[in-house]
């Protein structure tokens, strides 16, 4: 087995979320040191930008401290965790450091491994390369899927990735590369001809672009059979400003208001549910629930908040919104709570909303008490 000979830790196993399409990767590493005590390290790996931006170290951790630790870090990502060998793991460690190569330097307890690891060596073939990101990567199941994949890695500048949703690896050879990684929120896929084996998508991609927007046009041939991209050809590229980008991204959203009556309800919350992204603002806190799956990537059109399941703002005015884009979410929700004794307990029920748009991001960055106060002066 491999081992880390300043650390003196002796590698036993490891895992990785298979979300590398997602351009994140989480990574559970079980060492053993020279007292043969477990050792435990996860990994955040970011291929846009961040490089390796989360590490942490655990010295005989308990089963709850570690599947905590790990939801905490991995939770959100939308993935199923599987088995890769020592040289996987450096590989995908490695790429990610060369996004970054400075984020390590914000992880003090990676000081102590900072000399094995960069003296490790990635020294995975290519057909090896492709076979691990087949593994780390989900099924391919429609041409939606496929095309929403491949505009989210080239809008990232993560190219490299892309090997698998390729038939033909020269597919994006006049391809116009982006000056910096940005954000895919929006793509709409239209079919504009097919025979027996290939379908051809107009798409247009509608993404973040410096302080305005920006709708990326494009023309794409997907294989029938495989879900496998032939050819990619960019049409058209249009700035966007902030108004014509909101009318683009209109939706409803459902949200349930309550009054908290148990000041430790929060406390509680977060402690029950460490996978949720909690955000602190002026206005309060809110905690993100993300699907448990990626599905929402095989939608037309995607939608890059397709992945929230629900968000949860707890308000300094001492209201708690639960919000979800999609009504069924929020009705589980709802029944989750009535049928916890919730409401008798903690909550106080006041009302429920729908609004056209998004509501509760507007509120919660607005000087407003109350989402109350908020919809009576939008």
């Amino acid at each position: 087995m491999k081992s880390l000979k300043a650390s003196k830790l002796r590698f036993i196993s490891a895992k990785a979320t298979n979300t590398r399409l997602m351009g994140v990767v989480g990574i559970v590493v079980k060492w053993e040191d020279e007292a043969e005590r477990a050792i435990a390290q996860i990994f955040h790996l970011d291929y846009e930008v961040y490089g390796i931006d989360g590490f942490y170290h655990l010295t005989l951790p308990s089963d709850h401290e570690l599947k905590s630790l790990i939801l905490a870090v991995t939770g959100g990502l939308g993935g199923a965790f599987v088995d890769i060998t020592f040289r996987e793991m450096v590989y995908l460690l490695k790429t990610a450091h060369e996004v970054d190569p400075n984020s390590i330097e914000a992880h003090v307890d990676f000081d102590a491994y900072l000399e094995t690891f960069l003296n490790w060596k990635s020294d995975l073939l290519d057909d090896e390369i492709t076979k691990l990101y087949k593994k780390i990567n989900p099924e391919i199941k429609s041409a939606y899927h496929a095309i929403n994949y491949l505009l989210m890695r080239i809008v990232g500048k993560d190219i490299e990735s892309t090997r698998v949703l390729l038939k033909n690896h020269n597919a994006l050879d006049d391809y116009k590369e982006l000056d910096a990684p940005y954000t895919l929120i929006k793509n709409t896929m239209t079919l504009i001809k097919e025979d027996d084996a290939i379908e051809k998508y107009k798409v247009e991609a509608l993404i973040d672009f410096e302080h305005k927007y920006k709708l990326l046009l494009y023309e794409v041939d997907v294989e029938k059979h495989t879900h496998l991209i032939l050819n990619f050809l960019q049409l058209d590229e249009l700035v966007m400003s902030s108004i014509e980008a909101a009318f683009n991204l209109n939706k409803p959203e459902f949200i349930l208001v309550s009054q908290i009556n148990d000041e430790f309800f929060e406390r509680r919350f977060a402690e029950n549910n460490p996978e949720m992204m909690k955000q602190n603002y002026y206005q309060g806190n809110l905690y993100i629930e993300f699907n448990a799956d990626n599905n929402h990537v095989a939608q037309n059109p995607y939608y890059l908040n397709g992945d929230i399941y629900a968000m949860y703002f707890f308000s300094r005015s001492g209201q708690l919104l639960i919000s979800s884009f999609l009504k069924e979410n929020l009705e589980m929700i709802d029944e989750m709570l009535i049928n916890g004794h919730v409401y008798n307990e903690s909550l106080q029920f006041i009302c429920e909303l729908k609004t056209d748009d998004p509501v509760v991001y507007a509120y919660i960055n607005s000087n407003y008490e109350t989402i109350f106060d908020y919809l009576s002066q939008n």
